[in-house]
């Protein structure tokens, strides 16, 4: 467990700025980002395509460099990349030659930590996702939710403070998202682990999360931090009811304004 003062937050972003340099052109990926996420919050980055989303939440745990500005994680200031961190990518990037299980455990591997110690969690974890009896199914033998499940149980198999996930549901389809969404929000209610989450979707980052962070187009910049204070656990039925729409209604009128979303 990390050492943050109880007034302070677990991850400090501090006036990032972000430069890439493609040939002879510049291109400016983020622009003077400010903000702080408390132990065991869930904050999604919202924002249209090439906002800089990923980039930053990459910065925040020391796995691309900023040109200015700093990240801190309880207090520490991040060189290099921060260990204690679970991520879940858009794709499952699981190895086909392994079974469900052994996918699992391939993060104790690289972590060389001892596997036969964490058997027993990888299999409970599979079956808190509704993959109990497919821990031995090789990849082509399970759907892409299923996959995107055993991913996720890899990014949690050694107990991170942290969880990353960069549009984690977006390949899925509306239904398999819908599930997924309820999954994740169990195992997170559970875990109370502290969760950046990067998506484009609106419906998805207000049932999810405890603030969402609006970008801005590139340059990604902040429009605006929405605190959503729905009550927990939330439902899909939830969402048609006025007061899931009024924070959905807001953020589309925000987009609007920034030119991301265009009526006629």
């Amino acid at each position: 467990m990390l050492d943050v003062a109880a007034t302070g937050p677990l991850i400090d972003v501090r006036s990032i700025s972000k430069l890439f340099q493609t040939g002879e052109e510049t291109v400016h990926a983020l622009r003077d980002i400010t903000f702080g996420i408390s132990q065991g919050e869930f904050v999604s980055l919202l924002g249209p395509s090439g906002c800089g989303k990923t980039t930053l939440m990459m910065i925040m745990v020391g796995l691309t460099s900023a040109n200015t500005g700093e990240a801190r994680i309880g207090g520490r200031r991040i060189d290099e990349p921060f260990t204690d961190v679970g991520i879940v990518f858009q794709t499952p990037e699981l190895l086909d030659w392994r079974t469900a299980q052994e996918n699992v455990l391939l993060q104790i591997e690289i972590r060389r930590l001892p596997v036969r110690n964490y058997i027993e969690r990888a299999r409970a974890l599979l079956a808190q996702v509704g993959l109990e009896g497919f821990e031995n199914k090789l990849p082509f033998e399970l759907s892409g939710g299923m996959k995107q499940r055993v991913a996720l149980c890899r990014a949690l198999i050694h107990d991170p403070e942290i969880l990353l996930m960069d549009e984690p549901f977006g390949a899925l389809d509306a239904l398999t998202r819908d599930q997924m969404n309820l999954d994740l929000q169990r195992i997170w209610l559970e875990k109370r682990k502290t969760a950046v989450f990067v998506t484009h979707s609106i419906d998805e980052a207000v049932f999810l999360s405890d603030r969402i962070i609006v970008m801005t187009p590139r340059p990604g910049a902040i429009a605006e931090i929405i605190k959503v204070d729905l009550p927990r656990p939330r439902t899909l039925d939830q969402k048609d009811a006025p007061e899931f729409s009024a924070f959905t209604k807001h953020i589309r009128k925000r987009f609007m304004d920034l030119g991301v979303l265009k009526d006629g």
